[in-house]
């Protein structure tokens, strides 16, 4: 018996009270034409099930759910839905509808479902009883909507405000802790000098504390990077010189054992990204591709210009533009579907304790977000392994040329600096080093501080300045001010964290990062210093 044979027989009783209609069919059965032909019609999936024969049958269903599920009307009808359910189907919600349909109970609930080429949609279920007038259950009415994209939405406003909450914490904490580590490596040079060569276990002393410093700053870095917060000095670069110039660094970090091949695409577009920053992303991905075949395997780089949205790795992931694409691939397992949904969290890692600190996919997710791309993962076609995906935004200018570096002379004792630090011992270490360089020093505590210095004395050729200050002013706009009442003041910026907000205009000077090493920093302030037109 068919839904229409059913519908007959509940509304039997109305059919001698009602008078023919001009055809000759009694009212209701014109009713039920137009109901059945805009249920059959509408854009929304429905069914309707008999609970009184075994197993509760699919015994209609309209064009809708037909498309929705891909599916012919054969396959529906007769078939109980649970076959629309599949591995990730959440019980918990089955359980729920099961116990709905024995209460004879109305039930909305959102339940991921397949379709019949194997695809999920997450499906907004609407489940209610139909009873005729003598209050007996006739059939279930299930109506449906897919609601995969508000779903895919809200995750991904989820993932974002998880990511951007941790990217708080994290930035927060390396901004102190590069502070920290200032200090200590900045001791460290000084407490180098003086041991004798001969003092081996002062010798080694000094430098394991320098090792281990060294390591702490390398996670503070990616601390910053998955956070966002790293101060990228971006130019323009071509990956293919960018692969050329670091292979043979590349070379000893994937090993003798294992086999790289390296295929770029002629005429790869340009891209505007920090080139440091890059390298270190592709070294990150090409050591775990070594790990993931336990370095005696195979990898193969390759790169291509892409266009979004007809790349379909990328679509709705990227905003629409044109970009290169540089896909790492092993032949190791792979990445498990489960694992690579959690792949780029900050200290998330499958390796070993001791093996890995969770944070270099971190550092390569958050240093491609920054830089306006995307790095993703995946199944290997090729070699069967994993595939990581970096997109990296192309750019249009032309590439610059390095000037070749002349040597320069430190005059000592006769240049003076400016250096605003508010961290007072940062401060201490600065202006030791500093001083044993043979730079005149003066301190200031503050960017206003430091233009009370500057109103009473002009003679400074340098300012060293930290970005973060207190008072309401960045070391980036006590920069800028200088620039402009102090011309012949050159400037040289520092920071252990960075922000878009707080640094806007600082590309525009010299940076040397948090934290700096001695020898570091007396080769920057003699590059910013020697510059034709500074001030002698």
């Amino acid at each position: 018996m068919d839904l229409e044979d059913r519908q007959g027989i509940t509304e039997q009783h109305d059919e001698s009270r009602a008078p023919p209609i001009a055809d000759g069919r009694p009212p209701h059965q014109a009713r039920s034409d137009i109901f059945f032909a805009a249920v059959k019609t509408t854009r929304m999936p429905m069914i309707v099930t008999d609970p009184h024969q075994p197993d509760n049958p699919i015994i209609f269903c309209n064009e809708a759910f037909v498309y929705t599920t891909g599916y012919s009307e054969e396959e529906i009808l007769g078939a109980n839905c649970r076959f629309l359910q599949g591995p990730e189907t959440d019980r918990t919600v089955v359980a729920e509808i099961r116990k709905a349909i024995a209460a004879r109970e109305e039930i909305a609930v959102e339940i991921l479902n397949y379709r019949k080429n194997g695809s999920t949609f997450w499906n907004a279920l609407f489940i209610s009883p139909v009873y005729n007038e003598a209050g007996e259950l006739l059939f279930f009415f299930a109506s449906q909507l897919d609601i995969s994209r508000r779903r895919e939405a809200e995750n991904a406003l989820h993932e974002a405000q998880k990511m951007e909450a941790v990217g708080k914490l994290t930035g927060g904490i390396a901004h102190d802790f590069n502070n920290l580590l200032q200090v200590i490596l900045g001791y460290v040079d000084i407490l180098d000098a003086p041991v004798d060569a001969a003092d081996r276990p002062a010798r080694r002393a000094v430098e394991a504390i320098a090792t281990s410093a060294d390591r702490a700053a390398q996670l503070t870095q990616q601390l910053l990077a998955f956070a966002r917060k790293q101060e990228l000095r971006d130019r323009l670069m071509n990956f293919s010189s960018l692969v050329r110039d670091f292979r043979p660094v590349i070379d000893r970090t994937v090993g003798d054992s294992v086999t790289l091949r390296v295929d770029l695409a002629e005429e790869l577009w340009n891209c505007r990204v920090d080139p440091v920053q890059a390298e270190m992303a592709l070294l990150n991905i090409l050591a775990n591709a070594r790990d993931a075949t336990n370095a005696a395997g195979e990898i193969r780089v390759t790169a291509s210009n892409v266009v979004v949205p007809h790349d379909d790795q990328a679509q709705g992931k990227l905003a629409d533009g044109e970009y290169v694409r540089v896909d790492i691939e092993d032949n190791g397992p792979g990445v498990p579907a489960d694992i690579a949904e959690r792949i780029f969290d900050p200290f998330f890692s499958t390796k070993e304790v001791g093996k890995g600190t969770g944070l270099g996919l971190a550092m390569v997710y958050g240093f491609l977000r920054q830089s306006n791309g995307m790095a993703t993962v995946g199944h290997s076609e090729a070699l069967g392994g994993a595939c990581f995906r970096l997109y990296f935004p192309r750019a249009t200018g032309a590439l610059e040329r390095k000037a070749p570096q002349a040597a320069h002379s430190n005059p000592g004792g006769q240049e003076r600096v400016l250096m605003v630090e508010d961290q007072p011992d940062v401060a201490a270490l600065g202006a030791a080093i500093l001083g044993d360089l043979g730079y005149d020093v003066v301190h200031a505590s503050s960017a206003r501080a430091a233009l009370d210095v500057l109103a009473a004395d002009q003679n400074f050729h340098l300012l060293f300045t930290d970005i973060i200050m207190p008072g309401g002013m960045t070391g980036v706009a006590l920069a800028q001010r200088v620039r402009r009442d102090y011309p012949h003041t050159r400037v040289l910026l520092t920071t252990g964290f960075a922000d878009d907000n707080l640094d806007e205009g600082s590309n525009s000077f010299e940076l040397i990062r948090k934290p700096w090493r001695r020898a570091e920093l007396d080769a920057k302030i003699r590059a910013v210093l020697d510059r034709p037109g500074a001030r002698t």
